[in-house]
C-alpha cells in the first residue's frame, strides 16, 4: 500500500493549501486564486483535488479520531473511562471548554471539506472539458457524495432528529463556493437536499464505477506497486476507500431510515446487501485467508463499502486512543465489555473475541480494530442488514447478521423485541466506529446504557459555534 501512502500524503498537504485563508467558517473562499486556477488546468489536478477531500476527513479532529473512535462514541458510552480532559463528555457538558472546541471543529471541518466539494464542482462547470468521458461523471459523483455525506453528518450532530422535530431548523445546506451567509431549512428539507445530492450521484457513478453494476465481477487487491498505479491507473482502484456507487446507495438507505422513509430505505438496502460485491466475514473465509489476514483485515477487505484511508492509521490513531498513556486512552473494561456482549455473547461472539485485546505489560483491555489495516469504515455491509431488519420489520435480517458474527446456533426468542435487538446489535457491530450515538439520538431514547443522564435535546443536539451566530453567518 506504499502507493496509496504517498497519494494520501501528498493530497493531504494539497487540501489542506486549498483551504486555507477562510476567515470564518462559512466563510469558506481561500484568498488565494492562483492556486484553485493552476489546480484545475489538468485532469490530474481534478483526480489530486477529490483524493485531497478524503484527506481532509482523515485528520485526527474529524473522521479519523473524534468522528469515528473518538469524541463520538465517548458519547454513546462505549467506553468504561476515557482521558480525563475528555471525561465532560460522558455528562454531555458541551460547554467545557475542551470539548466546547471538540464540538467547533467537527462543524468547522466538516465545511471546510464541504467548501473543497463546492469549488470542485465549481471548476467542473468551469473547466470540465480536461477531463476524460469517464473520468468526470466519476469524479462529480464522487464530489456530490462527499458533499452529502459531510452534510448529512452535520445534520445529525447540530439539529434535532427527525423524530424529534422535521421541521425545526436544520444546518446550512451549502451549494456553492461563497462567502455569502446560507440560511437554514427545516430538517426534512436538509435530509431532501442531502438526499438529491446522492440520488444525482448514484446516476453519474452507475455507467462508470468499476464496483457498480454496470461492470461484471469486481476483486480489490489490497497491494499495488508503483508499476501498477501508472500502468493500470491507479485512479480506479481502491474503490472501496472512496464513495462508490454502493456507498452512495448505501449512504442514501442510512438518510431514508434517520427520515422514516422505510419503503426506500429498504430498497437501497436490498440493493447493497444483493448486489454481490460485499460478503460479511463467515468461518469460511477466515480459513481460506488465515495466513494473509487478521480477522480485522478480512472485515475491510470484505465488508467495507465505503472507508476512509488514514496511512498512518496504527501510529497515529490507534495508538492514539487505545493503549496505556495514549493522549485519548479510550478504555473498555470488563464489567463494560459483559455490559455490551453479555454472558453469552462474550462466548459466542467473533466481535468479543477478535476485537479486544490486553497489551502486554498491560492490566487493561483495549480496542484492536484499526490495529492492522489502514481503513476507517464509513459504511459496511452489516448496517445494510441492520437497516433493511428496522424498515421491513422481519427480523429474519437481523438473525441473517447475528448469523455472520456466531450467534447461528443460539437464534432470538419468538417474542423478541425488534428495536431493543437492534440498539444491542449497534451496540457490538459499531464499536470505536461512531455510529451508535446517532442510532441512539434517531430513536429519541431517552435513556441509553451505562448513564444515569436523561437523553433530550441538550444532550443530543450539539451547539453551533459561537462564532458562527456572533457574526450572523446562521439564519
Amino acid at each position: 500500500m506504499d502507493v496509496m501512502k504517498k497519494i494520501f500524503r501528498y493530497a493531504a498537504l494539497l487540501v489542506l493549501l486549498f483551504c486555507m485563508g477562510c476567515s470564518d467558517w462559512l466563510d469558506v473562499r481561500p484568498k488565494s486564486q492562483v492556486k484553485e486556477d493552476d489546480l484545475f488546468t489538468s485532469e490530474s489536478g481534478f483526480r489530486d483535488a477529490l483524493i485531497g477531500i478524503y484527506a481532509l476527513m482523515g485528520r485526527t479532529d474529524t473522521y479519523g479520531g473524534n468522528s469515528t473512535m473518538g469524541f463520538l462514541d465517548i458519547l454513546s458510552q462505549t467506553y468504561s473511562s476515557v482521558v480525563y480532559d475528555y471525561n465532560k463528555a460522558l455528562v454531555y457538558d458541551y460547554q467545557d471548554e475542551t470539548i466546547k472546541k471538540v464540538v467547533d471543529t467537527l462543524w468547522s471541518s466538516n465545511y471546510y471539506a464541504i467548501a473543497n466539494c463546492n469549488y470542485l464542482l465549481q471548476n467542473i462547470s468551469k473547466h470540465g472539458g480536461v477531463l476524460s468521458e469517464k473520468v468526470r461523471p466519476l469524479v462529480e459523483g464522487e464530489a456530490l457524495a462527499l458533499r452529502a455525506f459531510l452534510h448529512f453528518d452535520l445534520l445529525r450532530g447540530f439539529a434535532p432528529s427527525y423524530k424529534m422535530g422535521a421541521n425545526d431548523p436544520g444546518i446550512p445546506y451549502v451549494k456553492e463556493a461563497t462567502n455569502q451567509v446560507v440560511t437554514r431549512s427545516t430538517v426534512a428539507a436538509t435530509l431532501d437536499l442531502i438526499l438529491g445530492d446522492l440520488k444525482k450521484a448514484q446516476e453519474l457513478l452507475r455507467p462508470v464505477d468499476p464496483i457498480g453494476p454496470s461492470f461484471g465481477e469486481y476483486e480489490e487487491e489490497d497491494e499495488y506497486s508503483a508499476d501498477d498505479y501508472v500502468t493500470d491507473d491507479g485512479f480506479w482502484l481502491y474503490r472501496k476507500s472512496r464513495f462508490n456507487y454502493y456507498g452512495v446507495t448505501s449512504l442514501m438507505a442510512r438518510g431514508y431510515l434517520y427520515k422514516e422513509d422505510m419503503t426506500n430505505a429498504l430498497a437501497c438496502a436490498e440493493e447493497v446487501i444483493h448486489s454481490g460485491r460485499f460478503a460479511c466475514v463467515t468461518d469460511k473465509i477466515l480459513q481460506d485467508e488465515p495466513s494473509k489476514y487478521t480477522f480485522v483485515e478480512s472485515v475491510g477487505r470484505h465488508e467495507y463499502i465505503t472507508s476512509l484511508y488514514v496511512y498512518d492509521l496504527k501510529k497515529g490513531r490507534s495508538d492514539l486512543y487505545f493503549k496505556d498513556l495514549a493522549t485519548y486512552a479510550c478504555v473498555v473494561g470488563e464489567e463494560r465489555k459483559l455490559g455490551i456482549f453479555g454472558g453469552t455473547g462474550l462466548d459466542l461472539d467473533v466481535r468479543s473475541k477478535r476485537l479486544f485485546d490486553i497489551p502486554s505489560g498491560s492490566k487493561t483491555e483495549y480496542v484492536i480494530k484499526y490495529i492492522t489495516g489502514n481503513r476507517i469504515p464509513l459504511l459496511k455491509l452489516s448496517e445494510m442488514y441492520l437497516i433493511a431488519a428496522e424498515a421491513s420489520g422481519d427480523i429474519r435480517f437481523l438473525e441473517t447478521l447475528r448469523g455472520f458474527r456466531g450467534y447461528a446456533g443460539n437464534p432470538l426468542p419468538a417474542d423478541a423485541n425488534l428495536l431493543e435487538e437492534l440498539r444491542k446489535e449497534y451496540q457490538k457491530e459499531f464499536i470505536a466506529e461512531g455510529q451508535l450515538f446517532y442510532f441512539y439520538k434517531r430513536q429519541n431514547m431517552t435513556t441509553i446504557p451505562f448513564t444515569a443522564q436523561t437523553m433530550n435535546r441538550a444532550t443530543y443536539v450539539f451547539p453551533m459555534p459561537d462564532n458562527e451566530l456572533e457574526f450572523g453567518n446562521i439564519q
